[in-house]
């Protein structure tokens, strides 16, 4: 690892619309990148009602309402005019530049090494799409959150990214618990009836390093992402002894990317907004 300072040599968050790029790139973290419109609608959808929601309170004026909903339009209109390529490139991008902080070191942070191990090669696209911008975003925003947002604006960003973090939490502890029971006592019947049972096991991880993370926020979310490749380890148990269908496992995890969706994406946007606020210093 290097050492370096907190900007980031990025020509993308340099030349496109911080809004816009926020919402371009919209796959679910396949290894494949799908065409999500209406993951995209939705999110915009959700832009426009928080503004509403902040004119309604009295927290923005009706000018930043306008403003906000204009660039929510000025978003729409460019995603729909990019190609399927250009979409597919951004994330690749996103991807490279992930990595690329991955190996960077921060001075003067005070950090946690966390060793993670993902075994299933679907939730590498995740955790190098998110994860990487995720850590960085929950540093800066320690340190430069009063500098780039407003008192309000400020609240209504760590309230969203704690509020979803906590969502996804119940979520995969549900997840697996519930798949974890469902296994043992599917595997207790077989082997009652002197069924064979498989054990399979993953030899080469997905994902085996060792980050740097940079908040309980960050560590949190590595948990999350932890706890459901232990889930998909028990869907590959099911799936070999004929317990689960593929395309009923399929569901599941696809659920579950989705649902890491908005975390990741208000994670990175978020980065994006501080980063004005880094290079500025």
């Amino acid at each position: 690892m290097t050492t370096t300072d907190q900007s980031i040599a990025d020509p993308i968050v340099a030349d496109i619309d911080l809004t816009a790029l926020s919402t371009v790139a919209v796959d679910i973290g396949a290894d494949d990148v799908l065409d999500r419109s209406d993951d995209v609608e939705t999110e915009l959808s959700e832009m426009e009602a928080s503004a509403d929601a902040l004119r309604t309170e009295g927290l923005i004026s009706t000018a930043d309402l306008e403003k906000k909903k204009a660039e929510v339009e000025r978003t729409r209109k460019l995603f729909r005019e990019l190609s399927p390529e250009d979409r597919q490139a951004i994330v690749r991008r996103r991807r490279e530049l992930g990595r690329q902080i991955l190996e960077r070191e921060l001075a003067g942070a005070a950090v946690v090494a966390v060793g993670l191990t993902l075994n299933h090669t679907r939730l590498r696209p995740l955790f190098e799409q998110w994860w990487p911008y995720m850590n960085r975003m929950s540093l800066n925003l320690q340190r430069f959150g009063q500098s780039t947002f407003s008192r309000s604006e400020l609240t209504t960003v760590e309230s969203f990214l704690e509020r979803e973090l906590a969502k996804l939490e119940d979520y995969v502890d549900e997840q697996l618990r519930v798949a974890t029971a469902y296994r043992r006592q599917r595997e207790q019947e077989m082997r009652a009836k002197d069924d064979i049972v498989f054990q399979p096991t993953i030899t080469r991880p997905s994902v085996d390093i060792e980050v740097q993370a940079f908040s309980r926020f960050a560590v949190r979310a590595l948990q999350v992402l932890i706890k459901f490749d232990q889930t998909m380890d028990q869907f590959d148990f099911m799936v070999w002894n004929g317990i689960r269908d593929m395309t009923d496992v399929n569901d599941e995890v696809t659920r579950f990317l989705r649902k890491f969706q908005p975390l990741g994406l208000r994670s990175y946007t978020t980065h994006l907004k501080l980063m004005t606020t880094v290079r500025g210093i």
